[in-house]
């Protein structure tokens, strides 16, 4: 009884694992068959054929404007970009009278104070102050030409007074300059005179004439320095720095082509050069090396025709 009860236990054990392993089994073979068919699917997408065709594109416009009403925009949009062009212009003009009113004021009462004379002082400051109460009155909304020949008008009072003081400031340097190429070019005259070797080939005629004209132009300088002493600062120079420097290059044209004239080469005679030629080193050297390989010849020679001797 033990043992049929013990067989119909694991047959009963047995019987409720079957269903399970079935479902288990089952499971099994349903994952397979999906992973086979996915499998089969991707083969098949690879080994597809791609084709590329050409896919046309048409373009339509809605609400198109016309061209003449397009071109009547592209006009008016020229006439704006000129108009502000113009407007640009015209205030540029209006700010030039008015920069150049503050700073000829602010340089009366500094750089330019000197060189102008009181009276003239009072009444260009008149014109300076009226110009300006005119920008914010009158002038305010005006035309480019008016602002253009208000600041021409200005700068007829302004530009003598500009003029004396760079006059003033740059007239030193340019007669510094030009009395140091005077003084140059009076040393060399006296080194011609005293018989300097560097200078012996000079032709004397030319010579005469660089004389003549150094001395020209130093009374030229002197003149000119003692009547600009003379005069008083307001007043306009008796000579320009523009002349000045005219004058130092004029002098540079003239004198130094003939005071810096090279030396002419000094050619040696053909019969000199070659005589120094056969008694220089280098030729006694070459005859001496020529005498030792022809006496190394000789010996050689002399050894080989021993050597056979001493063979027989």
């Amino acid at each position: 009884m033990q043992v049929d009860q013990e067989e119909g236990g694991h047959q009963k054990c047995h019987a409720e694992h079957t269903p399970e392993e079935e479902i288990d089994h089952t499971g099994a073979k349903t994952k397979s068959a999906v992973s086979d068919k996915q499998d089969r699917l991707n083969q098949t997408l690879k080994k597809g054929k791609v084709k590329s065709i050409d896919l046309p594109i048409q373009s339509s416009l809605c609400r198109q404007l016309g061209q003449d009403l397009l071109n009547s925009y592209i006009e008016n949009e020229g006439k704006m970009i000129m108009q502000d062009k113009l407007e640009k212009e015209r205030n540029d003009a209006k700010n030039a009278v008015e920069e150049y009113v503050y700073d000829f004021r602010d340089r009366l009462g500094t750089v330019y104070e000197k060189f102008i004379t009181p009276e003239d002082m009072n009444k260009l400051s008149v014109i300076l102050e009226d110009t300006e109460n005119w920008l914010y009155e009158d002038g305010e909304d005006q035309p480019k030409q008016v602002y253009v020949d208000k600041l021409q008008e200005l700068k007829k009072y302004g530009q003598p007074i500009q003029m004396k003081y760079m006059e003033h400031e740059e007239r030193p340097k340019a007669l510094n300059d030009l009395g140091k190429k005077i003084q140059l070019v009076m040393k060399v005259i006296e080194a011609y005179r005293n018989k300097d070797e560097k200078y012996d080939h000079l032709d004397p005629a030319e010579m005469a004439k660089v004389e003549k004209y150094i001395s020209d132009a130093m009374s030229w300088l002197n003149s000119k320095m003692n009547a600009q002493n003379k005069l008083s600062l307001t007043q306009d120079p008796v000579v320009k720095v523009s002349e000045i420097v005219a004058k130092s290059k004029e002098l540079d044209n003239f004198c130094n082509p003939i005071i810096y004239k090279p030396k002419p080469k000094v050619e040696v005679p053909e019969d000199k050069a070659k005589a120094n030629s056969e008694h220089n080193g280098p030729m006694d050297g070459q005859s001496g090396n020529e005498t030792k390989s022809d006496s190394t010849k000789d010996s050689s020679q002399h050894t080989k025709s021993s050597g056979e001797m001493e063979v027989d």
